[in-house]
């Protein structure tokens, strides 16, 4: 049933997503031919495509944030909860659905704009300038060995982690706003705040305790194989760090909407 619903989802929010990547696209290409031109007559027209292109990416970036609240609210939250909970489908399924659409539209914005930026930016200079930097960036690369894959991976595992956590966060302080009578945006709001609240307090003790061993440990990393395993454990801890507050704020989620769920 997941993969109905992610079907559905991402049916739904590829209205949206996919006009807004083609726009950057065009926009990108539009650019690219006033920089290649680079004629003084063509000035404020490359001013104003510049300006709607960076406009875009700002607007690519706060509506996958305005997404990623709008579905989850509409389609659990309001009287459309009624139908998706009569589904044969358990709570988290609805959830799970959610995160992971919202981390999918995530990544391909990101992508979308590294290539429209590519796009725009692409000729001789910079592809040589560009194979000038891969030639240095490998060879120190492979001089780490295996922990310059490990920290690959790991920090492609933080992004995941870090999206799906951030995603699940909101939907936690929706669903606390969604058990008010009144004022649903503002408690809303309040909880997400708390939240954030909450976590620097526990990362403040945390740190404060253990901030002598941890600037003993960095001290004493001196060598360049030292530092890469310095860099594995840093990523290591934020991924942990990540998870737990996650994984909280997933449970709690689904713990309101199968017990303290408001439709009215």
């Amino acid at each position: 049933m997941l993969r109905k619903l992610l079907k559905y989802e991402i049916k739904a929010t590829s209205r949206i997503y996919l006009p807004m990547y083609a726009l950057l696209i065009v926009f990108a290409l539009i650019n690219k031919f006033f920089i290649a031109v680079n004629a003084d007559y063509l000035k404020i027209p490359m001013m104003i495509a510049m300006t709607v292109f960076v406009v875009i990416i700002v607007g690519i970036c706060v509506m996958t944030l305005v997404v990623t609240i709008q579905r989850f609210n509409k389609n659990l939250l309001t009287d459309e909860g009624y139908l998706s909970f009569t589904l044969p489908v358990k709570v988290h399924t609805h959830v799970d659905a959610k995160m992971i659409v919202a981390l999918l539209w995530s990544v391909l914005s990101a992508i979308v704009g590294v290539v429209s930026v590519f796009v725009m930016a692409i000729n001789e200079d910079t592809i040589q300038k560009w194979s000038k930097f891969m030639s240095e960036l490998i060879p120190a690369f492979n001089s780490l060995g295996a922990a310059g894959y490990v920290i690959v991976l790991e920090g492609i595992i933080l992004v995941v982690v870090a999206t799906l956590s951030a995603a699940v966060k909101i939907y936690a302080a929706i669903t606390i706003g969604n058990m008010s009578s009144k004022h649903r945006l503002l408690v809303g709001l309040g909880a997400y705040l708390g939240f954030g609240v909450i976590e620097q307090i526990i990362v403040s003790i945390f740190g404060s305790s253990m901030s002598s061993r941890i600037e003993i440990y960095f001290r004493n990393l001196d060598t360049i194989a030292s530092k890469a395993a310095g860099a594995e454990t840093a990523l290591l801890w934020l991924i942990v760090y990540t998870l737990i507050f996650g994984a909280l704020y997933y449970f709690l989620t689904n713990w309101m909407l199968k017990k303290k769920l408001n439709l009215e």
